[in-house]
């Protein structure tokens, strides 16, 4: 991942493309809107596709896709179920890190909010017998937060054509 050279966006996809005679890294959203000529192409990633799992390789090296779509997600009152399913069953934290096999503080940093891993999730539904995975729905998303940034010669050159048009 990089950074665009002409809008400034970050951790994206960029291409080389040519603009005004010199080469820049742009981004496609930069190289569509200014009809810039792309230098070097990058370098293009298969998918495999399995029955059980979605896959991707790259470079020879096979793992899971972690971009598939899951139907579910954790709930973000899961902490809250935690703490609620244990005290019913009358453990205290100490206890419940036993049963699980896990060390107090992992316990401790889950039910202060904490995300748990995949794993550590399945743990703890079938040792609380209890569900803290929830359908996705559009409620549920978050937005990401945004960091301002400097003007890029990017935005100089949308601000002086949008001057030009008026």
């Amino acid at each position: 991942m990089a950074s665009c050279e002409l809008c400034g966006n970050e951790k994206i996809s960029t291409k080389k493309a040519r603009t005004a005679g010199i080469q820049v890294e742009a981004c496609s959203r930069c190289i569509e809107s200014m009809n810039l000529q792309v230098v070097e192409l990058p370098r293009t990633f298969s998918k495999v596709r399995s029955n059980k799992v979605n896959t991707v390789t790259s470079r020879g090296i096979a793992g899971k896709d972690i971009m598939a779509k899951k139907s579910t997600e954790l709930a973000p009152d899961f902490h809250k179920r935690i703490i609620e399913a244990r005290k019913a069953k009358g453990w205290d934290q100490r206890k419940f890190a036993s049963k699980m096999n896990e060390r107090l503080n992992i316990v401790q940093k889950v039910e202060n909010g904490g995300r748990p891993t995949d794993k550590l999730i399945s743990k703890i539904e079938k040792i609380l017998s209890i569900e803290l995975n929830i359908e996705r729905d559009s409620e549920h998303t978050s937005a990401i937060n945004t960091v301002k940034r400097n003007m890029t010669i990017g935005d100089a050159l949308e601000d002086l054509l949008s001057r030009r048009e008026e």
